[in-house]
């Protein structure tokens, strides 16, 4: 006999379960917004046994290359548990050092847009009754340990703006965030929604695609990574694409991938074409995130392989999915070479990575996409075209995908590459050191040849090709178009 339970019952337990969740949080922030680009934060801890020295504040100073963070922060104050001031001294900007333990802290925070517009995918801004708030340059830098920094969360905010984000909500503007380091919620009046089985769209500004096309773009290269790994990383994730809250360049983009957000923020471009190219490279490069790096189990500064193989990757889907053309593919990896072979001094893309924002960002892309692409052709060659680069993905994928136990990022893809003997000279000579790239062999497998005109190298598929040459073009996509033509007829 089944038991039933009355809608009172039902009510209770519910309060119940959410009176847990809330108070199992580390922290409690209330963020309200104050004017045009003014945010006040009132905040207080909920774990009494936080790992957390509750003297020494600070704020994030610096992210992406740029920094001075800190100036954004005014009106600091700090109380202890009985709500009593706490006097402390201010050290720089966005540092303070107290007399006593504090147990609350109250502040406001100026969001008026950074001069630098890369910067502007990576930070919170607000601006025209709409903005991007991410809790990681919002809230104080509590003490990192292995667990993720939990908070209740309260947005303030005028009646007519909307909130979007991934966060769980509990009840009108209250959100229960897991980590404040991943957490980004969209406010303001112009956000609009699309929603797809996987994934969640907040966009805003007018662009030359639909919302539609957008929607319907980013769920087919989702599917198609989808099936690359087996499975998806995550129930649902959330794209936020904005136009840059200043003046930028036609076809100027940044993007990051925190968690399970995807944050673009970009200008159009001047055709509905070139805008849909745009918007998938876009999709390409970021979607990819949500398996490689955010859902592995690593550590530290590998960024040569999940940003430069990452590039390599959305390539090979552009051609997959018929978004570029060959050429496209040939004429990036020579803007690769070029760029890496004017590079000077050269360093290795393991020291690369560790100064990336340091003027080091360029190879890091450049120098990791072209590493990638002579892995997959070298896999293709010794397997007879049976395997490729998405072996590999697949492999470290399966071996470092959370939960398994965390470990280096560097030693973990370095071990998994090196079991792959064809790799063994490219790692050596490109990663761990800093050779100038050779590849005139591994062209010439391809029947790829090289040109150089006024300094730069051109690369194009020879006229004559062997069998060996065209069936290894043919896995790289050369005639995908004659394959999806042929299909559409």
């Amino acid at each position: 006999m089944k038991k039933r339970f009355s809608a009172a019952t039902i009510i209770l337990a519910e309060i119940l379960i959410f009176a847990l969740v809330s108070w199992s949080q580390d922290i409690e922030a209330n963020i309200k917004v104050l004017s045009a680009s003014t945010l006040r934060v009132d905040g207080r801890f909920l774990n009494k046994n936080l790992n957390q020295s509750k003297k020494n504040w600070a704020f994030l100073r610096s992210i992406a290359g740029a920094d001075n963070f800190g100036t954004r922060i005014s009106d600091f104050n700090l109380a202890d548990d009985q709500g009593r001031a706490v006097s402390f001294k201010k050290l720089i900007d966005g540092e303070y050092l107290a007399d006593g333990e504090a147990n609350s802290f109250q502040y406001q925070i100026n969001l008026k847009p950074l001069p630098s517009v890369p910067i502007l995918a990576h930070v919170s801004w607000l601006k025209d009754e709409q903005g991007i708030l991410m809790l990681d340059d919002l809230l104080p830098r509590f003490a990192e340990g292995k667990q993720p920094i939990s908070a209740k969360v309260k947005l303030e905010q005028p009646s007519e703006w909307k909130i979007i984000s991934n966060e769980k909500i509990s009840s009108n503007n209250i959100f229960l965030v897991k980590n404040i380091e991943k957490a980004i919620f969209a406010v303001g009046k112009h956000w609009r929604g699309q929603e797809t089985s996987n994934l969640n769209l907040a966009i805003s500004g007018e662009w030359q695609f639909t919302d539609a096309e957008a929607a319907k773009m980013a769920g087919e290269i989702f599917d198609e990574y989808r099936k690359l790994f087996g499975e998806i990383p995550t129930e649902k994730a959330q794209i936020f694409l904005h136009r840059f809250p200043k003046d930028a360049k036609f076809g100027r983009w940044e993007a990051e991938t925190r968690g399970t957000n995807l944050m673009i923020a970009s200008s159009d471009m001047p055709f509905k074409t070139l805008s849909l190219q745009r918007l998938h490279e876009q999709l390409r490069h970021e979607l990819f995130h949500l398996w490689i790096p955010n859902n592995l189990a690593l550590t530290g500064n590998y960024d040569w392989f999940y940003e430069g193989f990452t590039v390599y990757q959305a390539l090979r889907t552009g051609i997959a999915k018929n978004q570029i053309r060959f050429e496209d593919f040939l004429d990036t990896l020579a803007q690769a070479y070029n760029l890496d072979n004017f590079q000077s001094p050269k360093v290795s893309l393991i020291e690369s990575s560790k100064n990336r924002w340091s003027g080091a960002n360029g190879q890091v892309y450049a120098r990791g996409m072209l590493v990638a692409f002579l892995c997959d052709l070298a896999i293709l060659r010794q397997s007879r075209s049976k395997r490729s680069i998405n072996d590999v993905f697949r492999e470290i994928y399966q071996k470092h995908r959370v939960p398994n136990e965390s470990a280096d990022g560097n030693a973990a893809i370095l071990k998994t590459l090196n079991n792959y003997s064809e790799f063994n000279l490219i790692i050596k000579n490109y990663v761990e050191g800093a050779e100038n790239i050779n590849w005139q062999t591994d062209l010439e497998s391809l029947g790829i040849e090289a040109r150089e005109e006024n300094s730069f190298i051109k690369l194009n598929v020879k006229k004559r090709l062997s069998r060996k040459q065209k069936d290894l073009l043919d896995k790289l996509g050369y005639n995908n178009w004659r394959k999806i033509s042929g299909k559409s007829k």
